[in-house]
């Protein structure tokens, strides 16, 4: 009911604001290829994109992997801490002198069993 009672907008997308903009151009007779072949131009083109990569590498990729890393640290470390106690674990009891001294009696002494 909500959507049918709103009235309709004019939408544009971003294609038709371009297509908009260089119609517009076109009508004021500016030689689109000349402004962008112009060193100035370009300069422009470079220093944002410059701008855009410093922006990505310091403000989003590195926080972004030092956060990463240090969660994926944490975890490969609780899983390694609990492998190393399960091994200490299953090793004790291999290593228990009462379960070697009794192997090593049945291996003697097979007939005293």
């Amino acid at each position: 009911m909500e959507n049918e009672s709103k009235k309709p907008r004019i939408q544009i997308r971003l294609g038709g604001l371009v297509i908009l903009i260089i119609i517009a151009l076109i009508l004021f007779k500016v030689d689109i290829k000349d402004k962008i072949e112009s060193p100035q131009f370009q300069k422009n083109v470079t220093y944002i994109t410059a701008f855009a990569k410093d922006v990505w590498q310091n403000y989003i990729a590195l926080p972004l992997q030092s956060k990463a890393n240090t969660w994926f640290m944490g975890v490969a470390s609780d899983g390694l801490d609990k492998i190393q106690d399960s091994i200490k674990e299953k090793s004790g009891s291999l290593l228990d002198t009462k379960n070697i001294q009794k192997s090593f009696n049945k291996i003697n002494n097979p007939e005293e069993e």
